[in-house]
């Protein structure tokens, strides 16, 4: 082959692959669904903002995978003229066609930014309510526990506790109780279903309930599963009949002024579990004296822990103790686990 075709066929497969390019970012492209689940976001477009610089604040904001990409389809299309400044709501599921609808669109309203850590208790929900302003402690409170809400939920047990997704939330001051605990109850749902973990309703409790001791118990997100698959050895394995979580959190949860009747122990209860808490059977979260999972969850837990709860780890331990930085020590013996428990001691005592 000449030099002349060479030359001649190598640019008519670059024509092809840059045509192919082409198609892609002008007809693919554009109609390609965003990186994320479906959870709204929120996007503040500057005045005279340019490609490059909103194809970053959209990444940043997790609505887009490809900032490059889409600064280029911004440059070919000519879209950006369309774009106003302001505050807008985006799902991290949204089309780049979709996106510079919205951004095209009216500026949005979003009322008050409200944030629901992940792992926090129906009472510190009130309490983040309150001081927003949204809605006051003790209205959102007996909302929460009210038998006919909850029932027209689907909701089991005396309390929404667990059954209320933690995430960022945009409330306004004339949002009901009702209207805050049914929002954050459908996100909880829409989050399983845009997960793909949506467990039938007769273990959703069971799952929930676990997935709070998880979220409660782990500091980093990677051992949620690790942790999951402990409890639920404990659970199950024929080499732990006791069946005892021995899960501190759910002690003390067993202490809120929210789970009544209380137990005799919680008199004393000043957010440090003593001895006479572990040893009352009076706690129906008592995991120490209670076998199996506590009566519900113990906290709101997030996507991870859930998803940990409903997929645990297949690991060989049934014991952890707390370590440096957040970390545990995971155990497949009690010997094991009591050499660990006290090297934690001894690290706390510089010794």
């Amino acid at each position: 082959m000449t030099l002349k075709r060479k030359v001649l066929l190598g640019l008519g497969v670059a024509g092809i692959a840059g045509l192919f390019a082409l198609h892609h970012l002008l007809v693919a492209f554009p109609h390609t669904p965003g990186p994320g689940v479906g959870q709204m976001r929120e996007v503040v477009v500057p005045a005279g903002v340019g490609p490059a610089q909103l194809s970053a604040i959209l990444a940043e904001a997790g609505v887009i995978a490809s900032g490059t990409r889409f600064a280029w389809w911004l440059r070919a299309t000519g879209g950006l003229v369309r774009i106003k400044a302001g505050r807008f709501l985006v799902s991290d599921r949204a089309a780049p066609v979709d996106i510079v609808g919205i951004l095209s669109g009216p500026g949005t309203d979003l009322g008050i930014r409200v944030t629901i850590p992940e792992g926090v208790t129906l009472r510190r929900i009130g309490d983040i309510l309150e001081q927003r302003g949204i809605v006051q402690k003790q209205k959102f409170l007996a909302r929460a526990t009210h038998a006919s809400l909850l029932a027209d939920l689907g909701i089991p047990g005396p309390t929404a506790e667990g059954y209320l997704f933690p995430d960022t939330y945009y409330f306004n001051p004339q949002d009901s109780a009702d209207a805050v605990i049914n929002t954050m109850h459908a996100t909880l749902k829409a989050r399983l279903t845009d997960a793909g973990s949506v467990p039938p309703p007769s273990d959703l409790k069971k799952i929930l309930t676990l997935a709070s001791i998880v979220q409660a118990e782990a500091q980093v997100a990677d051992e949620m599963p690790i942790i999951a698959g402990v409890y639920a050895n404990r659970l199950s394995d024929p080499a732990f009949p006791s069946r005892l979580l021995q899960a501190d959190p759910t002690v003390a949860y067993g202490c809120d002024p929210i789970v009544l009747p209380q137990a005799p122990s919680c008199e004393n209860f000043r957010g440090r579990l003593t001895r006479s808490h572990l040893d009352d059977p009076g706690n129906a979260y008592n995991t120490y004296k209670h076998p199996g999972l506590p009566p519900g969850p113990i906290c709101a837990p997030g996507l991870s822990a859930i998803k940990a709860a409903i997929a645990p780890a297949n690991v060989p331990y049934f014991y952890f103790v707390v370590q440096s930085k957040g970390r545990h020590t995971f155990s497949r013996t009690l010997k094991e686990h009591q050499r660990a428990v006290e090297r934690y001691y001894r690290s706390r005592q510089g010794g």
